[in-house]
């Protein structure tokens, strides 16, 4: 049993698809193996999530289900067997497992209506939730608070595939399309890095300005029809690699199209609909090609974000310059909306516990 009594969540809910999330109370009588009870201080929201409401990740079986897999808290209790974190500890929030260990999902009761919901081994949007031990870890004592959350996803998969993947070297040419959340920890790693041959295919004013304060002035529109010949003039051999995180399959196959033929590497971490197929020209691979999938940077949290944020930290790169738009937990139907309209490119959540 728990020996903080009388825990009750406030939780945004997924009941129906392509609906507004719905708040409710629930209320658990105890902590599994490897859980910890977290208190959500602030949560930040993924392309992942707005996949799960509009029904293209297969999720409908799991309604009704809670969502959020990258946030900041506060440890407020553990299961017996956690020895890793204890009561007080600040921690950081990710979907990316710091180890193999597999802890099974759980459900949650409503106060409301008395059913059970949902939840998987790491959720958000609540202000307390119940996460596994392995998918947390301390933040360090020089972070800021307001950035964290973006640790548990975008910084790790964007950082990650420059550092763990691609491992760019300082001539290297390298074309970087979209510039989301994960795109944009990506172009901050390269500028850390001291990469500056990089070319970035992105339609957003406000996106494209960040590039620019970064120090990126090599910028193209990809719906310019005029673009991939303007490309082909500038790099007539292709690019060394490319960095692909706008979500569409149709960006995936251009970026593929403009690497080079010889060894050329293309590193995507979107998310097009499960339905949906790349389409690659075979004779591309038998001549060098490489693609490569990415989960999360290939980054183990534990040991690469202390990393990655040092790097950042040396580099003078400030995450509040990217993503600083914050919505109450009230609103946060709002924060959806207007990430899909691409009115913000990473919405923060702040939470409230009275």
């Amino acid at each position: 049993m728990l020996k903080t009594k009388n825990i009750k969540f406030k939780a945004a809910i997924l009941t129906k698809l392509k609906k507004n999330l719905k708040f409710d109370t629930l209320v658990f009588d105890k902590l599994l193996r490897g859980q910890v009870l977290v208190k959500i201080i602030y949560s930040s929201i993924c392309r992942s999530q707005i996949m799960e409401i509009e029904g293209l990740r297969k999720n409908k079986k799991y309604l009704p289900h809670m969502l959020g897999h990258e946030g900041y808290g506060e440890v407020i209790e553990t299961s017996k067997d956690v020895k890793k974190l204890k009561k007080g500890d600040k921690v950081i929030i990710g979907w990316i497992k710091n180890n193999n260990k597999n802890y099974d999902g759980f459900k949650l009761k409503s106060i409301t209506n008395n059913k059970f919901v949902n939840s998987g081994c790491v959720t958000t949007f609540s202000n307390f939730s119940i996460i596994s031990e392995n998918r947390l870890i301390k933040k360090p004592n020089k972070m800021k608070s307001i950035d964290a959350s973006f640790y548990g996803c975008a910084v790790p998969t964007g950082s990650g595939m420059i550092l763990n993947q691609l491992k760019p070297k300082k001539n290297n040419s390298i074309l970087l399309i979209g510039l989301g959340a994960i795109g944009i920890c990506a172009l901050a790693t390269l500028k850390a890095l001291k990469i500056k041959n990089v070319c970035i295919f992105e339609p957003n004013l406000k996106r494209v300005r960040i590039a620019r304060k970064l120090g990126f002035k090599n910028i193209f529109n990809p719906k310019n029809k005029k673009t991939k010949n303007q490309i082909f003039k500038k790099y007539p051999y292709g690019f060394d690699a490319c960095i692909e995180s706008a979500g569409l399959k149709e960006t995936i196959e251009l970026g593929f199209s403009l690497i080079k033929p010889n060894n050329g590497k293309l590193i995507f971490a979107s998310h097009p609909s499960s339905n949906q197929k790349i389409l690659l020209n075979p004779h591309d691979l038998i001549r060098g090609k490489k693609i490569y999938g990415s989960w999360g940077g290939d980054c183990c949290p534990q040991k690469d974000i202390p990393k990655i944020f040092k790097l950042f930290d040396r580099n003078n790169i400030n995450l509040n310059m990217f993503f600083n738009k914050i919505y109450n937990f009230n609103n946060i139907n709002n924060a959806i909306s207007d990430f899909k309209r691409g009115k913000v490119i990473r919405p923060i959540i702040k939470m409230r516990h009275i």
